[in-house]
């Protein structure tokens, strides 16, 4: 989620995190937003139901067409965006994240400090375009996600799939009927794609090894002479019914709908989907209305996020086991664009949050806590972040005097028990040993367990998850 400044006017925040680019992108895809410990019903997403039928077909089209609007901004702010003072063209090379992030980060909320970021958006209109990635060896975790114009997964290949690489591959658009390109080839159901790679550091000393890793990422066209289509209509908010459709039906017009669903889609005209860029001035006033009506509802469901037919195991939120992979989900879709931009799939990875204690009370530094760390069964990696929460509820690192921002797999100095067991202080005021201590905010805070590659006992909400109990 792009902190701060989302909707209306650029914020300072705004304008921060578009001179950082794609990597505003890029890190959103390694958090998820904050999730309360409870597991939501279906009928969450939107809390005040239609009052007609035309309504509810608002409702649906809004549904199936918000994950378009937000790629559309996310691209629009990084090719396009006039206040993006370096705004970067499509087909690579990519933007590369040279420096682990902390507590000075407030461009994304709940940012990580384990990988490093590689991103790109693809065109895939006039021409294939063509990526490589170098040996990745160490047992390091990597992965590359390639993101449809409606945030569908359209490739993930990782150490999971293919090993240290490398990697070579071709991505296609729909409509492409020319040569076929050798090798390993990607067709995707849109033109429009986004590329994001992500790298494992372990330390400040390896990033190094992981710049290496960046600037050995191959990115091009095929033809490196195909035009790119422009994308002309400026993204404001999809809190404006105008904006939100012109925003759509450009998107739709660079990427056409899967055949399977042209019907469906075709049966939403009268509302303004697939009518250009104009389409809510030709609406009906009767429409028209319906669109203003139902906006502030669709758009307060939706901030359930990844809350969204979650679960809990052990006070620990736990997302659905569609997430990335949504298989016709379209509600856990819309939420996850604007509460998880680019989350992958879980057999992936899986974002965990715990927020309140044993008794459902919020955490906070006014208390101090023992956290028992089981051994995480996650075969990439594993972390636990410590975020402080602001007043709107976004999640940043907390300055600590260790710079220490989260505890993993990875962290030099712990005192492990047996089978890596460990036990965390969690507490605000330093302890008189530092060495297993997670500095925790004066205030509010929220805990996040990262597991990469988790095992399938994990992904079931089989094994054991860290646990709180008060501090002696």
């Amino acid at each position: 989620m792009v902190c701060g400044g989302r909707r209306g006017a650029p914020s300072a925040r705004i304008l921060d995190a578009l001179r950082a680019g794609i990597v505003v992108l890029i890190a959103v895809a390694a958090w998820s937003a904050p999730v309360a410990a409870q597991s939501l019903p279906s009928s969450a997403l939107v809390s005040t139901p239609p009052a007609s039928e035309l309504e509810r077909r608002v409702d649906e089209a809004f549904i199936a067409t918000f994950p378009m609007f937000e790629m559309a901004r996310a691209r629009f702010n990084t090719v396009v965006n006039p206040l993006n003072p370096s705004p970067r063209p499509p087909n690579g090379p990519p933007v590369n994240r040279r420096a682990l992030l902390d507590h000075t980060a407030r461009e994304v909320t709940a940012p990580n400090n384990d990988t490093l970021y590689s991103g790109v958006w693809l065109d895939l209109h006039a021409t294939p375009v063509r990526f490589h990635v170098p040996t990745v060896d160490g047992n390091r975790y990597w992965s590359i996600q390639l993101l449809d114009a409606w945030m569908e997964n359209v490739g993930v290949f990782s150490r999971r799939t293919d090993g240290d690489g490398p990697l070579d591959v071709v991505v296609v658009g729909p409509s492409w009927h020319g040569w076929r390109p050798s090798g390993r080839v990607i067709r995707s159901p849109s033109n429009d794609v986004l590329f994001i790679g992500r790298f494992l550091v372990s330390s400040a000393a390896d990033a190094p090894t992981v710049h290496r890793l960046q600037d050995g990422l191959r990115i091009g066209p095929v033809d490196a002479e195909a035009p790119v289509l422009p994308q002309w209509v400026p993204v404001s908010t999809a809190a404006d019914p105008a904006n939100f459709l012109a925003v759509v039906n450009e998107f739709l017009a660079r990427n056409p709908v899967p055949a399977g669903e042209r019907e469906r889609w075709r049966g939403w005209r009268d509302l303004g989907i697939g009518g250009g860029p104009d389409a809510y001035l030709r609406t009906s006033p009767q429409v028209q209305a319906a669109w203003r009506r139902r906006l502030p509802a669709l758009h307060e469901g939706l901030k359930v996020g990844l809350r969204y037919e979650s679960r809990t195991v052990g006070g620990w939120a736990v997302p659905s086991p569609r997430v990335g992979d949504y298989r016709g989900d379209e509600p856990l879709r819309a939420a996850v664009a604007l509460g998880a931009f680019g989350a992958l799939p879980g057999r992936e990875a899986l974002y965990l949050t715990l927020e309140a204690d044993p008794d459902g009370v919020p955490l906070t530094g006014a208390k101090r806590w023992k956290l028992l760390v089981p051994p995480i069964d996650a075969r990439g990696f594993w972390s636990l972040s410590m975020y402080e929460k602001d007043g709107d509820g976004r999640l940043f690192f907390t300055d600590n005097p260790l710079r220490r921002y989260s505890i993993g797999d990875r962290t030099e100095g712990l005192r492990r028990g047996g089978g890596g067991a460990m036990e965390l202080i969690v507490q605000h005021e330093a302890p008189a040993d530092t060495s297993n201590w997670l500095p925790a905010p004066a205030g509010a805070y929220v805990l996040m367990l990262r597991a990469y590659l988790p095992s399938e006992a994990f992904l079931r909400g089989e094994a054991p998850l860290p646990r709180l109990v008060p501090a002696d």
